[in-house]
């Protein structure tokens, strides 16, 4: 096949098509691409419930995923969220801090599972590779 000239021209043929088939999918990809690390690297967080409004699915089903691929999870007893310290330290969650004042005058303290931009960004990219 090496040595039939029709046959290499052929195979290059398929291969350039395909080449250029790529480069044109690159080249419609580029706007989200950049869009995406505009949402990395930019600065602030929000909860989940806000998250998930953002990546336009139910808060409960971005709950259950943070928690089944190891994002987030609970102590014994509490009812409050705690992110795992891997994606702390990825970047992808922090903690938030909040002291409200109770009824009885005394202070509270609340903790908040915060999702940073570049968390949303993997999360984003995640839920567009998952099935629907």
């Amino acid at each position: 096949m090496l040595n039939d000239p029709a046959a290499m021209r052929g195979i290059l043929l398929t291969y350039t098509e395909k080449v250029l088939a790529l480069e044109s999918k690159v080249e419609e990809m580029v706007p989200d691409v950049k869009a995406l690390h505009r949402i990395a690297k930019s600065d602030g967080g929000m909860c989940i419930t806000n998250a998930a409004k953002e990546l336009q699915v139910r808060p409960k089903d971005l709950f259950a995923f943070l928690r089944e691929r190891g994002w987030i999870y609970r102590r014994v007893g509490a009812k409050n969220w705690m992110a795992y310290q891997s994606k702390i330290q990825s970047g992808y969650l922090e903690h938030k801090i909040s002291i409200i004042p109770g009824n009885d005058g005394t202070d509270k303290i609340r903790e908040q599972v915060i999702v940073t931009p570049k968390g949303l960004a993997k999360l984003s990219q995640t839920f567009c590779l998952e099935p629907a």
